[in-house]
């Protein structure tokens, strides 16, 4: 199951840091930290959660992940009070409540499941990527 997860995570991850790509750059190379802001090559960034934990609850959550630098995320521990007033700003206090309330939940996948998913976002990663070459 290990590997279909990290594949499921692969695409998701590869999803979000193109679409924040886009959308904070105008361009598929290089992205803006959602906590610092810094502008990175997309290769260097990951997609961090807003939330400490990666359970299954909100591991896939499109919202609560963002493009984040390796230094935000890593080593500074996910800047998550940056972060949390960034999801407070973007999407309410409701939402961010929803998140706490969930972010411990057990939810288990199975193999089936993460196959899904990982379909789910390389379809959408593909997409963006497509639709994005016929702008440009």
């Amino acid at each position: 199951m290990k590997n279909k997860k990290e594949n499921a995570w692969k695409w998701f991850a590869k999803y979000i840091k193109l679409r924040d790509a886009i959308k904070t750059t105008g361009d598929i190379f290089f992205i803006r930290c959602i906590t610092c802001g810094d502008l990175k090559p997309i290769e260097d960034m990951h997609a961090g959660h807003g939330i400490p934990g990666r359970m299954n609850s909100i591991l896939f959550d499109e919202e609560l992940v963002n493009g984040q630098c390796t230094l935000c995320n890593c080593s500074h521990g996910g800047e998550y009070q940056i972060y949390k007033h960034i999801l407070l700003i973007r999407h309410g206090i409701d939402k961010w409540k929803h998140w706490q309330s969930v972010k411990t939940r057990p939810v288990s996948f199975t193999d089936f499941d993460y196959e899904q998913i990982a379909k789910f976002f390389k379809n959408k990663f593909n997409n963006l990527k497509l639709n994005y070459s016929h702008i440009h």
